[in-house]
């Protein structure tokens, strides 16, 4: 799996270092390996014995396999790069653009409780009768008071075709429900019609991302529209396949982007097919958040000239992560590669600057920048 989201090869430690984890696991023994004898690895073996026979309190091996691989990757120093521990990799890293479990959106309110922020359409959830602002009481009969989101997040998904009964808060009332957990698709693209100029906007990207663009473009027959915003505002990137995908859309048999590796080689990546032969004007909408995945779409409409920029700076995420599961169910998320826009343009740090510059107003009830962008489509009828 390649993601470019926002979160030298170490390989042969890490190899070294899971042999030691499963030999300890399974039997208590060193393991067979040449890296018991370097003295690189000395110091290593001193501080394990040392932890093992002198703290004050028994821990367990796991904890330690856990802590050596943690302080491993981020001994690279790269905030992109880190070890998974294995109940988070199952849980949050999924770029299918689906997932197993009730189908809800939460967040944490004002008094520290866990609230239904969204129910997801045509999920278990939706079908049991679960509503925004129904609060979690309970799960399988124990209080979820006090529990972070990521606590919660342990508790209700499961996998398919079990069930787990929740308890919310609704108002004064108590109501529990028996929920089988499925799968669904979280919604990624909203659409809608400002005019005769469509709008669209995307969330991330995954695998599903330009299936859905595709859909959404057919939903507002783009065909018979003045103009498209599309919007990734907010959105903090994917996968970079997906990224290309939906580039593909709109950039026909040209480069989508380049890549520079380890050793200073550049590749050059070109679009895939399939573009949707937009042919009327395109202002994409980015902000200080529209990060990675993203901003490469948006070098390569910039450079291009398939799109007109708007909005504000982008966050400036220009590497590529990998994501390798190793034996423990965990993963490892290393930086292998730095990537440029087509015109070879960097933007790491730095972000993209938008073609026209507009700041986003918190306090404003409108929208500023979408404003902007209608504008600047009317502006174009001359």
């Amino acid at each position: 799996m390649t993601a470019l989201r926002r979160p030298h090869s170490v390989r042969p430690i890490l190899l070294i270092l899971l042999a030691f984890a499963l030999g300890v696991a399974v039997g208590g023994l060193l393991p067979s390996s040449q890296a018991e004898h370097d003295p690189l690895f000395q110091p290593f073996w001193e501080a394990w014995d040392i932890t093992q026979s002198r703290y004050i309190d028994a821990v367990a091996v796991e904890q330690l396999i856990e802590g050596a691989l943690t302080g491993l990757v981020d001994s690279l120093g790269d905030e992109f790069s880190y070890y998974i521990r294995p109940e988070v990799y199952a849980r949050d890293y999924n770029y299918s653009g689906e997932f197993t479990g009730i189908g809800v959106m939460v967040k944490t309110n004002d008094q520290g409780r866990i609230e239904v922020m969204e129910v997801v359409p045509a999920s278990p959830a939706a079908a049991a009768g679960v509503l925004v602002g129904d609060i979690f009481h309970a799960v399988d009969g124990e209080s979820v008071a006090g529990l972070t989101q990521d606590a919660l997040s342990e508790l209700v998904p499961g996998p398919r075709g079990t069930s787990v009964r929740v308890t919310f808060m609704r108002g004064d009332e108590l109501l529990s429900f028996d929920i089988v957990r499925d799968v669904f698709v979280v919604p990624n693209v909203d659409y809608a019609l400002h005019g005769d100029i469509a709008y669209i906007a995307m969330k991330e990207f995954h695998k599903l991302s330009r299936q859905q663009l595709e859909e959404a473009l057919a939903a507002v027959d783009m065909p018979a529209r003045a103009g498209l915003i599309f919007d990734v505002r907010g959105n903090p990137g994917g996968t970079i396949e997906s990224a290309i995908d939906v580039a593909s859309l709109f950039i026909e048999d040209d480069i989508v982007l380049q890549e520079v590796d380890r050793d200073g080689q550049t590749s050059q990546t070109h679009s895939n097919g399939g573009s949707a032969s937009i042919h009327a004007p395109i202002v994409l909408l980015v902000d200080s958040q529209s990060a990675s995945a993203s901003e490469l779409l948006a070098g390569a409409l910039q450079d291009h000239e398939r799109a007109t920029i708007i909005g504000e700076t982008t966050f400036g995420k220009g590497t590529v992560q990998t994501i390798q599961e190793i034996a423990n169910g965990g993963a490892v998320r290393l930086t292998v590669r730095r990537y440029l826009t087509p015109l070879g343009r960097s933007i790491d740090k730095t972000g993209i600057t938008p073609d026209i510059l507009i700041e986003a107003d918190d306090n404003s009830a409108n929208d500023k920048q979408l404003a902007a962008a209608i504008a600047f489509l009317e502006s174009l009828r001359g």
